[in-house]
């Protein structure tokens, strides 16, 4: 039987930081057993389910982990097939994995996202990296991201092509900027390819429920992000809100 629960929050750790969540309902309980619709509701339906999932999984492992570089990584015709996602993945895998053998002394995670180019045939990536060896660094070969601080990985663009890499200055704004990569276009465009939404480091650490209750009266919070059915913020600490809601286990 379900049940709902009105004006419920929920405490997420995410590293260094805590994530105040208010949703206006929450559904608990057993759901009946419900066939998915068929046909473009039932289509929609996945779509928009496979994009939440993934991006409340993205904010996750960005959030959790702690990562130096936002990265581009595109391809260059002349060395590499740009149209070939499937190849790309598994060709920059392995690379990676050898990368990391040759540089022992560095913990080398990622967590990419692919995207199409504006001519819908050919692919890059977006994403996050940890440690990478500042020798196999230099200055952006072009002036303009040079000057704005952007950093060229040798070793990467001797096996691809094109790539830049910025400094992460603030972990929650490039977090939730990443996300912005994980779309319905995508999803349609992936799952064509039978291809993932997201591609990332085995062992990322993920966010730890640490408190949820429901609110002791409805007070109208302002918070830094705010949807239709529910509003969340990151604290350093979530102390001072325990006063205004209930634990609960649910």
């Amino acid at each position: 039987m379900q049940y709902k629960i009105k004006n419920a929050v929920q405490v997420k750790q995410f590293n260094n930081y805590y994530k105040i969540t208010i949703c206006k309902n929450i559904t608990k309980g057993k759901k009946a057993t419900k066939h998915t619709p068929k046909g473009k509701a039932g289509n929609q339906t996945k779509l928009k389910n496979s994009v939440s999932r993934s991006k409340k999984m993205v904010l996750e492992k960005a959030l959790c982990n702690p990562w130096n570089w936002f990265v581009t990584l595109t391809l260059d015709p002349q060395k590499y097939q740009r149209d070939n996602l499937k190849k790309f993945i598994k060709d920059l895998g392995q690379f990676i994995r050898n990368y990391r053998r040759k540089h022992p002394g560095y913990t080398i995670k990622y967590l990419l996202i692919p995207e199409l180019h504006a001519d819908r045939k050919n692919w890059h990536m977006h994403g996050l990296f940890s440690e990478l060896p500042f020798d196999d660094l230099e200055p952006h070969p072009v002036k303009e991201l040079s000057e704005k601080g952007y950093l060229n990985w040798s070793a990467y663009q001797k096996r691809f092509g094109f790539n830049s890499l910025g400094a992460v200055k603030d972990p929650v704004k490039v977090s939730m900027y990443i996300t912005k990569y994980i779309t319905k276009d995508l999803d349609k465009s992936v799952t064509e390819l039978d291809q993932k939404l997201y591609y990332c480091s085995r062992h990322l650490k993920t966010a730890e429920l640490v408190s949820q209750g429901r609110l002791k009266d409805y007070i109208d919070f302002q918070m830094d992000f705010e949807g239709p059915y529910s509003k969340s913020q990151f604290v350093n600490d979530y102390e001072f809100f325990k006063q205004y809601y209930i634990e609960d286990t649910f």
